[in-house]
């Protein structure tokens, strides 16, 4: 119960300052009133639509008491609900225009309605409660054609109000009867230690992305197998109604929208927070969060902020307090994974640290995906390698919907907490290089560079190797020195002519775990290729002699010129290491051709 003491004791902190819904209350889209006479009259049904950013006409979110979880039977929520509920009307089309009518259960969802406001009013004499039992006495969902104006707000949320704009459910007799309504035999919270009524159905959680629009449990027990003793529902895992309300409106809350606490992480969704003793230090370290981990870089913010942010956790990390910030190190944070199961959440992952811990493990990462060039660098730059970012690399056709599945949960949690990547994710990334080819760069950035920043850093912390960060002409490992021979052959094929089918997208595979095979057979082809640019003169011939040159360094240090039969998997991943840093040397530099005809003709070389 650990995760939901921590966001129950959030709610506590920060209910107040948030405008977060008091107990018992939950914030709804509201896209209507009623307005009542003493008496129960309907003397108007107004909108209280207004317009987003865009200028659309949208519910106003409102605190209202707690809705009802409703499955597939009828239940009524109290003092609001939708017009078929509170009004006995819902939109139908008659004769291809939409008009007030009755659907199939709209009747009785009225008379549910009723029931529901009668029992709870009971015999309160508070006139706005008289005023709302007299109209379920009285009204008749025929009268809503007198409200040619509401038409519109059909099936939209309404609330109850009196003519001097008094709103029912706001009412010190409503909340009385509201907390009545709700008592039960006390029990031990398994939450807060403290006695309270339980509660038998737990809050709906909203925003999981690819979870029910409607909200789905986190805890629920509505099966024989999680049931035990005889006990049903929430008398499984006791947790007062108090404690359930304040997790499922903390949550929904971080869960909003535009919220700045939640973010997309594969096929999950994040949430995250800190606490401080500070509110400043607070807002800091969840930016910080929110940064680090973000698919992209939030809007409004600028790469002068994402470099700042670096350079504050590098030195949180190295133990000092960054100059100008309030980041405390001792901030406590907290990051929880949530992913969709069924009409269930599953928790994919669930961290908390102090923070100078969680920006220790973090550089590590980013040290460990270090590699030159660098594919994190944006108008001179450095930016941060971002796990959720990196998992885009990893699937077919660059969409979130193909990343394999458990890969983004199983990284972040391995990033948070120092232990060894996923085993599935450098086989991941070498199956993606094979089936790829040749990547799209113009569409999808470095792609080479940021693949090879995940092979660096699984074989730097899976198998403790000592992989090059940058361009290593005295490296003498053979996977390596293969995979830079491979892009010498590359380069020069490039130079001299770009074909459909590719040197790369026909041999990467092959060449990286068959190289005794295919090898003979680039080198024959490297040679015409070779032969051609020199023919070819100018700034081809500079291009080959980059090549040439290349080749003949590699092919100096391979030992005793053997080439192996098979490469296993983590060579393959240096080979890889090896094609672009040496890919990308070729390209680094603003050198022409010309400047390399020079060199040749006082070497005396033929060009």
């Amino acid at each position: 119960m650990t995760i939901l003491t921590e966001i129950a004791a959030l709610y506590d902190r920060r209910a107040e300052a948030k405008g977060w819904p008091r107990p018992g209350f939950s914030t709804e889209k509201i896209g209507a009133e009623v307005v009542l006479t003493d008496d129960g009259r309907v003397v108007a049904i107004r909108s209280m639509m207004a317009p987003d950013l865009k200028g659309k006409m949208q519910p106003r979110m409102m605190s209202v008491p707690a809705a009802v979880t409703r499955t597939a039977g009828v239940k009524s929520n109290l003092l609001w609900d939708k017009t078929s509920y509170t009004l006995g009307v819902t939109a139908v089309e008659t004769d291809g225009a939409i008009t007030a009518g009755q659907a199939a259960r709209t009747l009785e969802e009225h008379a549910a309605f009723k029931v529901a406001q009668l029992d709870l009013i009971g015999d309160s004499d508070d006139p706005g409660l008289s005023a709302l039992a007299a109209f379920c006495r009285t009204w008749d969902p025929a009268q809503f054609l007198d409200f040619p104006d509401a038409l519109a707000l059909l099936d939209q949320n309404t609330i109850f109000t009196l003519q001097d704009g008094t709103a029912l459910h706001a009412l010190p007799a409503a909340l009385a009867g509201l907390k009545a309504s709700s008592a039960a035999a006390p029990v031990m919270c398994l939450v807060t230690g403290q006695d309270g009524p339980p509660a038998r159905l737990h809050p709906k959680i909203k925003g999981v992305m690819g979870a029910q629009s409607s909200g789905a449990s986190l805890v629920s027990f509505n099966i024989d197998a999680a049931e035990s003793n005889a006990k049903e529902q929430g008398d499984n895992a006791p947790t007062s109604e108090e404690a359930a309300f304040a997790y499922g409106t903390a949550l929904n809350a971080m869960l909003a929208r535009d919220s700045g606490h939640s973010l997309r992480h594969g096929d999950a969704t994040m949430v995250f927070w800190a606490t401080a003793r500070d509110p400043q230090a607070e807002l800091e370290a969840e930016d910080a969060l929110g940064l680090a981990f973000a698919l992209s870089q939030p809007k409004g913010r600028d790469d002068d902020a994402e470099s700042l942010l670096r350079q504050n956790l590098v030195a949180i990390a190295r133990g000092q307090v960054p100059s100008g910030s309030a980041l405390d190190p001792a901030s406590r944070i907290f990051l929880l994974g949530l992913s969709p199961n069924a009409a269930r959440l599953s928790v994919r992952f669930w961290h908390t640290d102090r923070l100078d811990a969680l920006a220790q493990r973090v550089t590590r990462f980013w040290d460990e995906c270090a590699i030159t060039p660098s594919p994190f660098m944006r108008r001179g730059l450095l930016r941060m390698p971002r796990p959720v970012a990196l998992l885009y690399d990893l699937a077919a056709q660059h969409d979130g919907k193909n990343i394999p599945p458990n890969l983004a949960g199983d990284l972040m949690r391995a990033v948070l907490t120092g232990q060894p990547y996923p085993a599935t994710l450098l086989p991941t990334v070498i199956g993606r290089i094979r089936v790829e080819g040749d990547p799209d760069h113009a569409k999808h950035g470095n792609v080479d560079g940021r693949r090879s920043a995940l092979i660096r850093a699984f074989l730097t912390r899976n198998l403790k190797q000592e992989v090059p960060m940058a361009l290593t002409e005295s490296e003498t490992d053979v996977a390596y020195l293969l995979g830079r021979l491979f892009g010498a052959y590359v380069y020069a094929e490039r130079s001299y002519q770009d074909r459909g089918a590719s040197l790369r997208s026909k041999y990467m595979g092959a060449a990286s775990a068959t190289p005794a095979r295919v090898f003979p057979v680039l080198m024959r082809g490297y040679e015409h290729n070779l032969a051609s640019l020199r023919k070819a003169g100018g700034q081809k011939a500079g291009s080959g002699i980059k090549a040439d040159r290349a080749v003949s360094a590699i092919m100096s240090n391979l030992p005793g010129g053997k080439l192996p039969s098979a490469l296993p998997l983590e060579a393959q991943g240096r080979f890889f290491v090896g094609f672009y840093h040496q890919l990308s040397a070729f390209y680094a530099k603003a050198e022409d051709a010309v400047d390399d005809l020079i060199d040749t003709q006082d070497t005396g070389e033929d060009a």
